[in-house]
């Protein structure tokens, strides 16, 4: 609910955990990360289709493990096994040559307003890494005019960046920054969980 003050804490888990605890049930802007309430695809930039992805895959950190599958043309439902209920919803896009994943909840809540988590993905038939904005170092960036269309949303003691621009301006933004290993946290790494009997 959007009025509801999100109470997950980073260090209460891990970071897949976290990420799944933050954009699974929610993604509202009472969470503690900075949301875009854009997407990163539109109708004149598709998402895009990538098999690769779809399967489980399991964190080489925590070991816990990702179920990846295609619920539409190019569109990804993704869910932590043995949680049925923590589903998100995952649209592929390509800025440059480099692979996105946005991330939402598959259903919203009344009263709630989803937002958007962005993430770098690279996947291969093995292994796939995944490195989140870091919007933190976003945070730090608020200079206008450069810096994307955005508000601050007080929750408690907190200030949350909200990033209201358009798709356009967040892909020509995260293009700017794509070389950047500053703007994006460190990867994270799935390898692919193979069933047993095969």
């Amino acid at each position: 609910m959007l009025l509801r003050q999100f109470s997950y804490r980073r260090q209460n888990g891990t970071p897949a955990e976290f990420v799944l605890a933050i954009v699974g049930f929610s993604l509202l802007l009472t969470s503690c990360d900075t949301l875009s309430l854009q997407p990163l695809s539109s109708e004149t930039e598709k998402t895009i289709a990538e098999p690769a992805v779809i399967g489980s895959w399991k964190n080489s950190e925590d070991a816990t493990i990702w179920i990846v599958t295609e619920k539409s043309p190019a569109v990804y439902s993704v869910v932590q096994q043995g949680k049925s209920t923590d589903l998100l919803k995952v649209r592929l896009a390509r800025i440059g040559q480099v692979l996105f994943a946005d991330f939402q909840p598959a259903e919203q809540e009344f009263c709630q307003i989803p937002g958007h988590l962005f993430a770098r993905v690279q996947v291969d038939s093995s292994k796939m890494q995944i490195a989140w904005v870091d919007f933190k170092w976003l945070e730090r960036q608020v200079q206008p005019p450069s810096f994307l269309v955005h508000q601050f949303a007080a929750f408690g003691e907190d200030n949350n960046l909200i990033l209201t621009a358009t798709t356009a301006e967040l892909r020509a933004y995260l293009e700017k920054v794509i070389g950047m290993s500053k703007a994006f946290q460190e990867d994270q790494i799935f390898r692919r969980v193979v069933p047993a009997n095969r």
